[in-house]
């Protein structure tokens, strides 16, 4: 069976306006693949999507490049022939690839996050994916009790506090801070005194942009 392959990186952005009550997810760049399910327990088809909680809080304040991070998948991936392809408990590891703090009201606060490797059965695979749906959570507030779900829709940065970061819009608030082109998912953390985190215990949802042979 032939599935379409997610071509370029895709930037997702997560957005909390200081006023908002829950934020946004809008993805934009790259070709995005409808979910696709495993054939069997060999191969984890690019397309694929799993939902994971996060291992350890993330934000501005907290993060820096290079910081490795892990997130643990809470639903197995089951193929089509009913076999378990990805089990319940596996861990995904990733690192931080951008971080910009917003030093001013007219600034949007932000981190770039980029995955790695998949572990499970004590064996650990080559793993790359996007972000498609989170929540989000203030320092010292409580955290949304809606996931954001991703929209494929443009806007330019600097509009509403909730515009994609893709391109040029993206380059301009990486360039700002003085970390140029970096892969991964981008992802707004609000404006200004804005102390937006992604607590340990948040709900990630992703998809797969690379096939990855099993066992």
């Amino acid at each position: 069976m032939h599935h379409k392959r997610i071509g370029t990186v895709l930037v997702t952005v997560v957005v909390l306006a200081a006023c908002a009550s829950s934020p946004r997810v809008e993805t934009a760049g790259g070709d995005v693949s409808t979910p696709v399910t495993p054939a069997n327990a060999r191969t984890l088809p690019a397309g694929s999507t799993m939902d994971l909680t996060l291992d350890q809080q993330l934000g501005t304040q907290s993060s820096h490049v290079g910081d490795r991070f892990s997130a643990t998948v809470i639903n197995p991936v089951i193929a089509q022939n009913g076999r378990t392809t990805i089990p319940s408990g596996a861990r995904v590891w990733g690192h931080v690839t951008g971080v910009t703090p917003a030093n001013n009201a007219t600034e949007t606060a932000a981190l770039v996050l980029d995955f790695d490797s998949l572990t499970f059965n004590g064996r650990t695979y080559p793993f790359a994916a996007n972000i498609t749906a989170t929540n989000l959570q203030k320092q010292g507030g409580s955290s949304t009790s809606q996931t954001v779900k991703s929209a494929a829709i443009g806007a330019a940065a600097g509009a509403v506090l909730g515009a994609i970061l893709s391109g040029a819009d993206k380059d301009k608030i990486l360039l700002g801070a003085g970390l140029g082109a970096v892969a991964g998912t981008a992802i707004s953390l609000g404006r200004g005194g804005e102390n937006a985190v992604l607590p340990a215990g948040s709900q990630v949802s992703v998809q797969t942009t690379q096939s990855i042979a099993l066992r």
